[in-house]
């Protein structure tokens, strides 16, 4: 920033006194944080691919300071949308001009050191080119897209149709003399709605049901372009932007209608299927994949790189509040009466309530994290080889779905107790954490609403409780639940603790987790059982027991999370990191129990107070290393956009000068006064902060006549 600071340890006119700060935080870590970064990561070789791909964000010249983004949005969504464009082009044009490929974590790389969200042209439509297209159409479409030559979105969701994929209405009827596919949105309920960079496309991909000779065929995925050379729609095309909405007003969100919009035969997508000249339809034997299994596993991809992208909106949200709280001084240390205003005071992440705020969260953040790697891998697997999806669908797309589920209104939720954690300092865009809050709030509906995506983990759940019932083995996500072996079976608790140091043993947490789950699939089962048992049917059942259900669910993707996470604090050899995680992950699960709303009637009140005062006990003990915690995850100032949040702690001097810089500043006297200044005492105003009595009534020149009191 400019502005002629010189920031130091002490205050003055130019000094908020607080450069010491952060480096003696940083200090007094018990762990190396490029170690936790290299774990975080999934090791050294990951971390330099990661830092390959984002920190050329560095090599950009400085886009303005942190109010810059927040100044374009001001100023317009077509600025704002303008310079995302460029900005991410900026960064990665050298990357996808060698023909840069990037897959499963990497496009959540090449957006975690942006200081603007979303990423134009790429994510679910080359994950659509790729799994859909046959070699020949590969050829054809996929090296324009990696090169940017065309511009793409992925065109699935419409206004009236979201999670009920088999519902989809657009429609694409074969014309066998033209060997053309005739598409339309058949009525307004059809209209692509809500797909990222849909205005801003060359062309999309687009989910539409086959109709051959009025034999409806299922769901097919076709290319369609939606622009021409001088960049107009085609003829039958509208598409637009939807507005303004609650947050990353730089990336756009679209519809699209579509009239009678013919497409050649070759631009439905080969992969698994294609028709013939004369209209006859040929299935491909590619084993255990087809078109819906394979829209599950695009849809399963977008729901698994945003629980990904929780942990980066967490942790960076994490990241800025634990470090202006570990700088923001407010109390004094010693509270006696009479004593000077400039005694010491404390820091606010000392305050108990704050410390734990801020811990809890991070832990949280490192807890999706470590599943969010674990469900990558899996759908990394799949992804290899998607023409054969066999048995594991079911149950990763279970998993995917609760997790998508709670993780994102988990991370909502979090990031908002976090910008609150910041005071008022939060309350401002410049901060980074108002902007993340405003950013994330659509991820919690995107994808599946929360209790949407809860319930399908939770019909998972009630399936493998049958198969248990019928002595069927259990295996995966669900093996807990094999005790369930009969209707009049009583979950055993857990031993009750003595000690509160008890409940900072992982493997203790996850017998009462194992224990909550257990307990509330069978109580969920029975209630269905008896309703079945009764007269309703199934669908009848269920629809009585949603909130129940949805509670099953989180309750199974919670004790999920907890053994993700404790298998991957197994596996770290560093000792000093393996040491901090485990409190980590024990502040993860208390902080759970903390919440209490799940485990009403399974833990009394003396286990009650027991795990309150363990979480103080770890709390106290990870405080130490709360700096450290959110360094190693490496996020540069860029990324951060933060007036608060900066790496050398000079928040004082930040916010001054971001608001100093700001374009509204530049003027002596705002535009704005233009409105203000007939309405206001021109001549009381020149008395320039002298009184009425110090005037000199013969002194006509210098000073207003006495205030007419006529005029009032």
């Amino acid at each position: 920033m400019d502005g002629g600071m010189a920031p130091s340890g002490e205050q003055g006119w130019n000094s908020g006194g607080t450069a010491k700060e952060l480096v003696e935080e940083r200090a007094k870590a018990s762990f190396e944080v490029e170690k936790m970064t290299n774990f975080i990561d999934g090791g050294l070789k990951e971390t330099m691919r990661r830092r390959w791909i984002t920190d050329s964000t560095e090599e950009l010249n400085d886009v303005g300071g942190t109010s810059k983004r927040f100044d374009l949005e001001r100023d317009g969504k077509k600025g704002a949308i303008a310079s995302n464009f460029k900005h991410f082009m900026d960064i990665h044009k050298k990357h996808l001009d060698r023909f840069f490929v990037p897959k499963g974590r990497e496009m959540m790389y090449m957006t975690m050191g942006q200081t603007m969200g979303g990423y134009p042209g790429l994510g679910l439509f080359l994950t659509t080119l790729v799994g859909q297209c046959s070699p020949e159409q590969l050829g054809w479409w996929l090296p324009r897209a990696y090169a940017m030559g065309i511009t793409g979105s992925y065109a699935q969701t419409e206004l009236g149709h979201g999670s009920n994929v088999r519902g989809l209405q657009t429609t694409a009827v074969y014309d066998r003399d033209t060997q053309e596919f005739i598409l339309n949105t058949p009525t307004l309920q059809s209209i692509k709605w809500w797909p990222s960079s849909m205005a801003t496309s060359t062309h999309t991909v687009l989910y539409a049901q086959l109709v051959i000779d009025g034999k409806e065929y299922g769901l097919h995925v076709f290319f369609l372009q939606l622009r021409d050379e001088n960049l107009l729609p085609l003829p039958g095309i509208e598409v637009g932007d939807l507005g303004t909405k609650m947050g990353e007003n730089e990336v756009d969100i679209g519809y699209l209608r579509l009239k009678d919009v013919r497409v050649p035969r070759k631009h439905m997508m080969e992969k698994r299927q294609h028709v013939e000249p004369d209209g006859t339809y040929v299935k491909h034997d590619l084993g255990g994949g087809n078109n819906e299994k394979a829209a599950y596993l695009t849809m399963m991809t977008a729901r698994t790189q945003m629980v990904g992208g929780s942990a980066i909106f967490l942790s960076k949200g994490a990241t800025i509040a634990m470090r202006y709280n570990a700088v923001r001084r407010q109390g004094f240390v010693d509270t006696a009466k009479g004593q000077s205003y400039r005694a010491a005071e404390n820091k606010i992440i000392d305050y108990k309530m704050n410390q734990y705020v801020l811990l809890s969260k991070l832990s949280l953040a490192f807890a999706i994290r470590f599943t969010f790697n674990w469900l990558m891998d899996r759908m990394d697997e799949l992804s290899a080889n998607p023409d054969d999806l066999g048995a594991d669908l079911p149950e990763i797309h279970a998993s995917a779905a609760g997790l998508k589920g709670y993780c994102c209104n988990a991370a909502a939720l979090g990031l908002e107790e976090l910008r609150k954690s910041c005071g008022g300092a939060g309350y401002l865009m410049a901060s980074g954490i108002a902007g993340l809050v405003s950013d994330y709030k659509w991820r919690a509906t995107a994808e599946g609403e929360t209790t949407v995506m809860l319930l399908q983990t939770a019909r998972y759940l009630m399936k493998a409780a049958g198969d248990a019932e019928a002595g069927r083995p259990l295996a995966g996500l669900t093996e807990c639940l094999s005790v369930l072996k009969g209707p009049n079976v009583v979950p055993q608790a857990p031993k009750p603790a003595t000690r509160a140091d008890e409940y900072l043993s992982i493997g203790y947490l996850l017998e009462w987790f194992r224990y909550r789950t257990v307990c509330q699939v069978k109580i969920t089962k029975d209630a269905l059982n008896a309703r079945m048992n009764s007269g309703q049917t199934y669908d009848q059942a269920w629809s009585e027991l949603t909130l129940r259900a949805a509670t099953t669910g989180q309750s199974h993707v919670l004790y999920f999370m907890l053994t993700k996470f404790s298998q991957m604090v197994e596996t770290c050899e560093d000792a000093q990191c393996r040491s901090v995680l485990e409190r980590v992950c024990a502040l993860f699960a208390l902080s759970d129990m903390i919440d209490g709303k799940q485990w009403t009637g399974l833990i009394d009140v003396v286990q009650f107070q027991l795990i309150e005062h363990a979480t103080s006990l770890v709390c106290s003990a990870l405080r130490p290393d709360a700096i450290a915690l959110t360094d190693c995850w490496d996020y540069n100032d860029k990324a951060l956009n933060s007036t608060i949040g900066s790496k050398d702690g000079n928040v004082y001097e930040n916010q001054y000068l971001a608001a100093k810089n700001a374009p509204i500043n530049q003027k002596p006297v705002p535009e704005f006064f233009d409105a203000i200044k007939p309405f206001l005492d021109m001549e009381f105003l020149s008395l320039r902060n002298k009184t009425v009595e110090e005037c000199d009534p013969g002194d006509t020149e210098s000073y207003p006549p006495p205030l007419n009191k006529a005029k009032l």
